[in-house]
């Protein structure tokens, strides 16, 4: 048996090697409130081959220890270099490796001890560090043991005084949209059944675990039509606001009220979600009314108010904006007090919404624009989809475990005001995610990248966590270092900030730098 740490915020693969020289040691700096995290490699098991895990600190047992088998999901195709994925005579340079591929991303909570199912097996190890621990160096003695076989590393754990808060309603707003009837079908559950809703909440745990402080409300749940008429069950829309704010998530975001017609990208008009009436119509604003007006009444009856943010349509273009334009006031006038949230690129939308939220590199390509609505009260957020692809941040399967850890930064950099993406949990059919990733998009023909439906995945009792939102949990947690460090010492965040990242597309990729200046920010943060 061979075997050897890896850095946690680095990729690897099922045909991995342990090196000629296998890495022994590893020393990690983290904050009270934070998990300190290593990879193992083991090379050489056989079918079957039992093999344990331990981990001693100080000559005991460390009780808090955690263990993680990753599971290798596949790349298909690449990454465009734009976005989607590479199409005929494209060729994107800034992937981890070229496709077909496999890569370990999901992690199976797993037992101190286990049988191998392959040569070669993934390991993660969590060391979570309590809020009020005491400062200072851990020092761990983890043991892998097969048959006769054991090899011993040393973790080196320094604690620093700086602490993180757990995500709420201070922290950086961050969601990640979801499914909740994939929350009950992928895992064989009656849909709205006690199990379910059971089910829904170690989804809501794990996201508030990962940071996530919102969640979407969608209309379809919690609307029936009676006769034609929207109506509202507040018992079902008070369940769920009450599940997942028992999980620790604050704001509440009200699903789309319309989408395009049939898919259609450039339609010039909206349809009502709820109804399929044209959305500006007499029809659809008589329907608008209706559901708005149930929403508000339950908004103010339970004291929702400062907690809900309201979705009108996704991605408005050119095409549309002018119907768009129409049916934002619309929604303002039935919603007074209510701010409005969509993903929008295109800054003539002025006056439309109060949260902006462009992909990133749309942002820093219009950051003029974006930041003079800021400078008259809006909000400006980012997010990332299928777009972008080539050299920009993302968190997608082919790119370096380090960029959903450095969109934390990206916030930091310019004082975002959130993140958004759509895809917590969408697998499109029953072969995704484990033997496919790469999803045909309804509406556009172009095949959605892998990684972009999902960042966690069902497992056998519940939802597992996967490295990537383990990686942007851990930037989102240097977000709120980061913010309250250019609030005390400006100049000294300035400093730290740009040995990660200066741009969307300009930014660190030697994790060793990275672990440097997360190191120079939590020495600072203690001060």
């Amino acid at each position: 048996m061979q075997a050897e740490l890896r850095d946690s915020l680095e990729f690897f693969f099922p045909d991995s090697k342990v090196a000629a020289r296998p890495r022994e040691s590893v020393r990690l700096d983290v904050a009270r409130g934070g998990i300190a995290a290593v990879h193992v490699l083991l090379n050489g098991l056989g079918q079957g081959k039992a093999v344990r895990l331990s981990v001693r600190q100080a000559g005991r047992e460390a009780v808090d220890a955690r263990w993680f088998r990753l599971i290798d999901v596949p790349v298909e195709i690449n990454t465009g270099p734009k976005g989607f994925v590479e199409k005929k005579g494209e060729r994107n340079r800034y992937v981890i490796r070229r496709a077909p591929f496999r890569v370990y991303d999901a992690m199976a909570p797993l037992r101190a001890s286990f049988k191998a199912d392959a040569a070669t097996v993934g390991l993660r190890l969590h060391l979570p560090v309590a809020a009020g621990a005491k400062p200072g160096r851990r020092d761990y003695e983890i043991r892998v043991e097969s048959a006769r076989e054991v090899r011993q590393f040393r973790l080196a754990v320094n604690v620093h005084k700086a602490v993180i808060a757990p995500a709420g309603a201070a922290s950086l707003p961050y969601t990640n949209w979801f499914s909740v009837e994939r929350m009950a079908d992928r895992h064989g559950l009656a849909r709205w059944s006690d199990a379910h809703w059971r089910m829904i909440r170690k989804y809501a745990d794990l996201m508030h675990y990962a940071r996530q402080n919102m969640f979407m409300v969608g209309l379809r749940p919690t609307f029936r039509l009676e006769g034609g008429i929207p109506t509202l069950d507040m018992r079902h829309l008070e369940r769920f606001v009450r599940t997942f704010t028992a999980a620790g998530l604050h704001y509440i975001e009200g699903g789309h009220v319309a989408h395009r017609p049939r898919g259609t990208w450039n339609d010039p008009r909206f349809q009502l979600a709820l109804t399929d009436r044209l959305a500006t119509s007499p029809e659809g604003n008589a329907d608008l009314a209706c559901i708005a007006g149930q929403l508000m009444a339950e908004i103010d009856r339970h004291g929702w108010r400062g907690r809900w943010i309201q979705h009108v349509t996704d991605e408005p273009n050119d095409a549309n904006a002018a119907d768009y334009r129409i049916l934002t006031g619309m929604v303002h006038k039935y919603m007074p007090g209510i701010p409005l949230l969509d993903a929008t690129l295109d800054t003539s939308l002025v006056g439309s919404v109060d949260i902006w939220c462009p992909q990133g590199q749309r942002y820093q390509a219009d950051r003029a624009r974006f930041e003079a609505q800021r400078a008259i009260g809006d909000e400006v957020w980012f997010y990332t989809c299928c777009f972008p692809g080539g050299p920009w941040l993302n968190r997608l399967l082919d790119m370096e475990l380090l960029r959903p850890a450095i969109l934390g930064w990206y916030a930091a950099l310019y004082d975002l005001d959130g993140f958004l993406h759509w895809g917590l949990n969408h697998y499109p059919s029953p072969e995704h995610p484990w033997r496919r990733s790469i999803t045909p998009a309804r509406t556009t023909g172009a095949n959605l990248p892998a990684g972009d439906t999902h960042i966690v995945y069902p497992g056998q009792d519940g939802p597992w966590s996967s490295l990537r939102l383990e990686a942007q949990r851990e930037g989102l947690e240097d977000y709120e270092l980061l913010a309250g460090l250019k609030a005390r010492n400006p100049k000294r965040a300035a400093a730290i900030i740009p040995g990660v990242i200066r741009g969307f597309a300009s930014y660190t990729k030697d994790v060793r730098r990275f672990r440097a200046a997360r190191k120079a920010l939590l020495a600072a943060a203690e001060r």
